[in-house]
């Protein structure tokens, strides 16, 4: 019976952007958790998502949680309610505490006033910056834009405030689990020092870094069931 392993999502919350990784879904049982566009939910609402999942799994025993950007503080809360859920941590382009505090700080004030309909796409070649990696071609970027483009905004909105918000520094000491962190060097999203901090206050964490841009599991160099061979314990 193969492991489960539950995929948290970033800040799009569709939990469609795993296309790319197909090893890890003839490798593991896996659930891609979705959060809800409407109400709006705290980080341990959605943390108890993926405890679900976790629970409605194969076996209904230990399993991976893969997490990205706005997903790893979902995967942290999980991590420390339950660790009884959690056997490994993959965490990818994430933070426990976002640096740059006067852009998230004013973002999480505006938030509230976005829109309840998707971004247009016109916008997509400047969020593309921010997002991609200069080497992902235009083929994967259309991929990516057409997963997420039912998104609203408004959804967006409300995790911004929840990331001014979060600081689990404090608590990281406690989370015992075998952990992976990947942060990307060239990341415009989240700034690669947040995740090389994270890594070095979890105390079973291993570091891994290249050039993937913020979208790292689109990227052809990311090979998420590759790193769960590999041997990370610490």
């Amino acid at each position: 019976m193969r492991q489960a392993l539950i995929y948290l999502p970033g800040l799009d919350g569709t939990g469609r952007l795993l296309h790319r990784q197909q090893r890890l879904f003839e490798d593991f049982d896996v659930h891609c958790v979705a959060y809800p566009h409407w109400p709006p939910m705290t980080y341990v609402q959605l943390a108890d998502l993926g405890a679900d999942a976790m629970e409605c799994s194969a076996g209904r025993k230990p399993g991976v949680v893969l997490a990205e950007s706005f997903g790893g503080a979902v995967a942290m809360t999980l991590a420390l309610r339950r660790p009884d859920l959690v056997e490994r941590l993959v965490l990818v382009n994430t933070f426990a505490y976002y640096p740059r505090r006067p852009i998230i700080e004013l973002a999480g004030m505006l938030g509230p006033w976005m829109p309840e309909k998707p971004s247009h796409p016109a916008t997509r070649g400047i969020r593309g910056l921010f997002f991609f990696g200069p080497d992902i071609p235009d083929s994967e970027r259309d991929e990516w834009w057409s997963r997420t483009a039912d998104v609203p905004m408004s959804a967006f909105g409300w995790r911004l405030p929840m990331i001014a918000a979060l600081d689990l520094r404090a608590s990281l000491a406690s989370i015992t689990i075998p952990s992976l962190v990947f942060a990307a060097p060239n990341d415009r999203v989240v700034p690669p020092d947040a995740g090389r901090d994270l890594a070095r206050r979890l105390p079973r964490a291993r570091m891994l870094q290249f050039r993937s841009g913020h979208a790292a599991l689109i990227h052809s160099r990311v090979d998420v069931a590759h790193w769960l061979a590999m041997d990370w314990e610490v």
